[in-house]
């Protein structure tokens, strides 16, 4: 009796252990006002202790590819949207140089996203602020 019981227990261990290596995949498109938004970055901030945050570059065709340091996928989970504009380049005084960034006004909307351990296309639609 001892023995399968060991043996259900190992299992049970095994299966948990596995579960908890389970990830995601995002990727997307990021857009604003209808149009395709081509710089600046992506990040996904997990709601959930214990998760890793992910980041990337958005591409001039707005798509996107998420990933965590170490280049994981995302655990399961609710995330907060978090967009930043490319830089804008300023003088000494503030103001900004040259042809102004076009999405720097725009920010990602305030609802959380869900991912889950598959592969995630979750499109963006940046909002004015």
């Amino acid at each position: 009796m001892r023995i399968s019981s060991a043996g259900l227990w190992g299992i049970i261990a095994l299966t948990t252990l596995v579960g908890c290596g389970v990830s995601g995949s995002v990727t997307g498109i990021i857009t604003a006002n209808g149009e395709t938004v081509d710089g600046g970055n992506i990040i996904f901030q997990p709601i959930e202790a214990g998760a890793k945050p992910a980041i990337s570059a958005i591409g001039s065709d707005g798509n996107y590819d998420l990933k965590t340091a170490g280049d994981e996928g995302l655990s399961p989970g609710e995330y907060r949207v978090i967009y930043t504009p490319p830089n804008q380049r300023e003088d000494e005084s503030g103001r900004p140089v040259g042809k102004l960034v076009k999405w720097r006004k725009f920010k990602a909307p305030s609802e959380t996203v869900n991912v889950e351990a598959k592969e995630n296309n979750i499109p963006i639609e940046l909002v004015k602020q």
